[in-house]
């Protein structure tokens, strides 16, 4: 590769890093992990009720914040902060992903999710916020509740929290 496309190349992957964010600090993401070709495995209450109990058990084991979480028909999508954890989100979310994948072949056979996972650092306040509204407005938006309360597959354990 010549020096121009390396350059090229450091300019465009650099760019995809806040510049002025430090990333060495804790913060929060907004992880979403969609189902292997978009199947609809949360439509199996067996499967989605397991995935949250480990979910939440997960959050207890390892310590990290689990502000929302919201299990659609196809995928998922939660606001997480590493908190008192120091682990990876890397780790807290393959270990999610492994664990209802066991539950899933309980069931079913073949892949439950697709290979990696989708994040967004929550920059702000506003943004954290506006996060948990998109989470929470999530079913009703796929016209599976009428209300975001009505939900049953959602929650926010962790979420006074951020208040307090």
């Amino acid at each position: 590769m010549s020096d121009e496309k390396c350059d090229d190349w450091n300019i465009r992957k650099n760019s995809l890093r806040l510049k002025g964010f430090d990333y060495s600090l804790s913060h929060s993401n907004f992880v979403t992990i969609v189902a292997e070709n978009r199947q609809k495995i949360f439509d199996d209450k067996r499967i989605t009720e397991a995935s949250v109990e480990i979910l939440l058990n997960l959050r207890k084991k390892y310590r990290f914040n689990l502000y929302s979480f919201c299990f659609m028909p196809d995928h998922f999508h939660a606001l997480i902060g590493t908190g008192e954890s120091k682990m990876t989100l890397g780790r807290i979310c393959g270990d999610f992903k492994s664990l209802s994948t066991r539950e899933f072949w309980r069931y079913y056979k073949g892949k439950m999710w697709q290979r990696q996972f989708f994040d967004h650092i929550i920059r702000n306040e506003i943004d954290f916020l506006e996060t948990v509204e998109y989470i929470r407005e999530n079913p009703v938006k796929a016209n599976l509740v009428k209300v975001w309360t009505d939900w049953k597959y959602y929650g926010e354990p962790d979420l006074e929290k951020f208040y307090s």
